[in-house]
């Protein structure tokens, strides 16, 4: 064993470190562990003795009901792992904390590698999705200060905000091609990088800001997969600029939306065989973008029982199952024990994805669907909190929301996501007449199980789904007519929804009237 004067100098360094700077809780974590395994006690470590003795939980503090002591050791892991590939890569003595165990480990350290760009490997213990390296022009060559400015500003915001998505990795490498006009860029992508995708970003200067260009390729087809114009002000904020790359990124590589997504998806789906560590979430964006049936459920369950079988820790893999429970409680399937695989799966993605917005809406929705309300509602909060770009998960929250029949706040979400004015939501954006439409009778006949499945059950919500896709709002509001007058006069007696009452109160005169004569509409159209 490593003698205990090294290991208590590595923990105080490790304490001391930037990495760890204000993150109070991992460091009364990581001190509390260390310390009871020097101390020979190190196999009797419990969740509940960390999280009374280390993070000051209460008393009646319970392991099974709260996350909250695996979040913080899936933390400091990942913590951990940061420290060592940085600033502490040249220790002699390393602190590990295993994955699946609460008692730390010693080890001496070796030399750190030199950095070396790594070839393609066809397997991997973590499921991944496509690498995407972003060039910039050369700042040496631009000389407008401001503009120059700019592009150092995207060269910093854009990764960062890219970073923030689990499934998207980032080539970081710094572009070459201003020294080298002459390169292949995209032979040169993907030979250094092994990045499948290559985001040109440029910048120009205009009579009133600048125009920014983004171009979107596909390094292995060499086809542009995407591409789309902006204006920035030249007086502008941040804010501004993460408002832009925000929407780039859920054009392109959101999961429910992307084109990019969709185009790996398609690719790989297409190839004589898929990267096993490429399977779930290519199986995922085929089921979520191309066909939302049985068939394609099934191949990405298998695909998520194959890796979480195999990896234990394979984060992305135990996350995206998480997210197929809710699925297979939405398309009724019986096969998989949704019960108990989705409670066990959603921690377990927390454990594997800390911080990670998309593990946290998966275990909301999962919260509500147990009736626990309340660590549903800080789930939400907390998942908007950790990535608000992340309007994969603010959908995947709010279609789970209309699920599990907690309408309110679905809509609440969808309105905030969509980016609609909260006085008139435009109907052809969600789905809409659930609740703005009818006086929202559907929402409020659905609410109970036996008049939900009067109504059509999912059949008929996947029909006004469809409908809104294509922006069929005639449609809609036929299929949704036809539900409601099918239902028995005792259920459509119910009592009024309160929260369409509420939102009947907050419109203004003239929103409310045109949802009156959107109901007459309805009417006629009977």
């Amino acid at each position: 064993m490593v003698e205990k004067d090294f290991i208590e100098k590595e923990l105080e360094q490790i304490l001391a470190s930037r990495l760890l700077e204000s993150k109070k809780q991992a460091c009364n974590f990581l001190t509390y562990t260390v310390t009871e395994t020097l101390a020979g006690r190190g196999e009797k470590i419990t969740q509940y003795a960390i999280a009374i003795d280390a993070l000051g939980k209460p008393t009646d503090f319970c392991p099974t009901e709260s996350p909250a002591v695996r979040v913080e050791a899936g933390r400091v892991r990942k913590l951990l792992e940061a420290y060592y590939a940085s600033e502490g890569q040249h220790s002699k003595v390393k602190i590990v904390l295993p994955s699946g165990s609460y008692q730390p480990v010693f080890e001496y350290g070796t030399p750190a590698p030199p950095t070396t760009v790594q070839s393609f490997e066809p397997k991997s213990i973590q499921s991944l999705g496509p690498k995407v390296h972003i060039s910039y022009q050369d700042t040496a060559l631009i000389r407008d200060p401001a503009l120059r400015g700019l592009v150092y500003n995207m060269r910093s915001i854009l990764p960062m905000t890219l970073g923030n998505f689990r499934e998207v990795r980032i080539a970081l490498a710094r572009a070459s091609a201003g020294k080298h006009p002459q390169t292949d860029v995209l032979a040169s992508a993907w030979r250094r990088h092994q990045a499948e995708f290559l985001l040109q970003c440029t910048a120009e200067v205009t009579e009133t800001g600048f125009a920014l260009r983004f171009v979107l390729l596909h390094t292995l087809t060499r086809e542009e997969v995407w591409s789309e114009n902006a204006h920035l002000p030249l007086h502008h904020t941040q804010q501004t600029l993460e408002a832009i790359f925000s929407q780039l990124i859920q054009e392109t590589f959101s999961l429910h939306r992307g084109v990019a997504m969709a185009y790996w998806s398609r690719y790989w789906k297409n190839r004589d065989i898929i990267p096993s560590h490429y399977q779930v979430l290519v199986e995922h964006v085929a089921f979520i973008q191309e066909t939302a049936g049985d068939t394609n459920l099934q191949a990405f369950l298998e695909a998520c029982q194959t890796r979480t079988q195999r990896y234990h820790d394979d984060a992305l893999a135990h996350l995206h199952y998480a997210v197929l429970c809710l699925y297979a409680y939405m398309l009724g399937d019986t096969s998989t024990p949704l019960e108990t695989q989705w409670h066990r799966l959603a921690l377990r993605a927390l454990e594997l994805n800390p911080g990670n917005a998309l593990a946290h809406s998966i275990f909301a929705l999962e919260c509500f669907h147990r009736g626990d309300h309340e660590m549903g509602q800080v789930e939400i909060e907390t998942a908007r909190q950790v990535n608000p770009h992340d309007a994969t998960g603010g959908h995947l929250m709010a279609v789970g929301l209309c699920a599990l029949r907690q309408w309110e706040l679905a809509f609440t979400l969808m309105r905030d996501i969509a980016g609609l004015e909260s006085s008139y939501p435009d109907p052809r954006r969600t789905i809409p007449c659930l609740f703005y439409f009818r006086r929202g009778e559907f929402a409020r006949i659905a609410s109970a199980t036996p008049q939900f499945t009067e109504l059509g059950g999912w059949e008929t919500f996947g029909k006004l789904a469809n409908h809104c896709r294509t922006d069929d709002c005639k449609g809609c509001i036929q299929t949704l007519s036809q539900a409601v007058d099918k239902v028995s006069p005792q259920t459509t007696s119910l009592p009024n929804n309160s929260a369409w009452a509420s939102v009947q109160q907050r419109l203004p005169p003239s929103s409310s009237a045109r949802l009156n004569d959107l109901a007459l509409h309805n009417t006629a159209l009977q």
